[in-house]
């Protein structure tokens, strides 16, 4: 997949912005807050329709602008080309998403058409955060690659708000939960169960590319693994997976009552990453981090490559900043040959790493949300 076009209006500092993209690496330079990610985050909302650095749309939105506006030109590997237009309107408080001028129906059709990876420090909570953060890095990849896995996602998140706010109805007496919870549990729990096997599924594919990105990034001969951990105690693979689900559902129903919320299942549960056998978040060094959160995202990259019909954009948010030399030089290394990339930074330094580039890469110049054009980089 190609963007050959992008149009900013109304975005953070971008009053309005045009970008014309090379089919190779484009490198966006500009002081801290000059807009840079702004672009990126762009990229992300047009094929993602979220930005990797905020979850609110109105956090996007120019100040005293009353609405924003992103489009995007595409080419898909096979030659069609798609355009996408985004428009958010503070006032409604919700977006509305054209593709090839017909209205979607859902912001989820969008999911897995223009895939995208990108690598910020706002990435930095997959290994060293909490749970969320792994289960949304988790659920992103395989939403793309499995639309039935994103709706399934969908309905579980509305269930659970349904039985949540009914475990927390003070007025209720615990019969009249417990009864009303039966007509839902059972959707709930086959959810919950597809959740578990497509995630375990995800993981045991995962993890060779994860490996082989492991041992690309630094020679040396670490140990990776992942290892999926449950709230809820079955084998989602069995016969009787749903039916076990349930059984645990009810023996925790006095407990969830209690708690006002419900204590097992996917939104609970956890992805360890292990590193020669140590948990990442509570063991690696701060260069360890850097090194295997590089190496999931150039495996995600990878993964995605081999499972979709399109060839994945790839944003480099501020990496310069972030990483040693040693490392930036791999994941540059790396990123070439990878498809379209859009890479940020603020050292004018950086364009040494590009000057045995293949030819097609360009370099842009961003001060206080406008662009200039620099010479291109051969």
């Amino acid at each position: 997949m190609i963007l050959q076009r992008l149009r900013i209006s109304h975005v953070r500092n971008h009053g309005y912005t045009e970008i014309d993209c090379p089919e190779g690496t484009l490198l966006l330079l500009g002081e801290n807050g000059a807009g840079k990610t702004t672009v990126l985050e762009s990229i992300s909302m047009l094929s993602s329709t979220r930005s990797f650095v905020t979850r609110q749309d109105r956090g996007l939105l120019q100040k005293d602008a009353a609405a924003f506006r992103l489009e995007g030109s595409f080419l898909s590997d096979s030659g069609s080309h798609h355009d996408i237009t985004m428009v958010y309107n503070a006032e409604l408080g919700r977006k509305q998403i054209t593709l090839d001028h017909s209205p979607l129906a859902a912001a989820s059709d969008l999911i897995g058409q223009f895939p995208i990876v990108a690598l910020s420090p706002q990435h930095r909570p997959i290994t060293a955060g909490g749970p969320g953060e792994r289960r949304s890095f988790v659920d992103f990849i395989i939403s793309q690659v499995h639309h039935s896995y994103l709706m399934d996602l969908i309905d579980y998140r509305r269930i659970l708000r349904q039985r949540n706010a009914l475990l927390a109805d003070m007025e209720r007496r615990p019969q009249e939960i417990r009864a009303t919870l039966e007509a839902w549990d059972r959707s709930l729990a086959e959810s919950a169960v597809r959740i578990m096997q497509r995630r375990q599924q995800f993981i045991d594919e995962f993890t060779p590319y994860f490996r082989q990105a492991m041992q690309s990034v630094i020679a040396e001969r670490e140990q990776v693994t992942l290892h999926s951990r449950n709230t809820a105690d079955i084998d989602s693979a069995a016969e009787d997976s749903v039916e076990s689900y349930l059984a645990q559902l009810q023996r925790r129903f006095h407990a969830d009552l209690r708690r006002g919320t419900t204590t097992i299942g996917p939104h609970r549960d956890d992805m360890d990453i292990l590193l020669n056998g140590l948990d990442v978040r509570a063991q690696a060094s701060q260069g360890q981090h850097k090194t295997v959160l590089i190496a999931l995202k150039l495996a995600e990259h990878r993964y995605l490559d081999a499972h979709l019909d399109e060839t994945p954009m790839l944003l480099l948010d501020d990496v310069f900043s972030e990483l040693d030399d040693e490392r930036l030089a791999s994941v540059l290394h790396l990123a070439q040959g990878l498809g379209q990339t859009f890479i940020t930074s603020a050292n004018t330094a950086t364009l040494e790493y590009f000057a045995h580039a293949e030819n097609g890469n360009r370099t842009l110049r961003i001060a206080d949300g406008k662009v200039t054009a620099l010479a291109e980089v051969a």
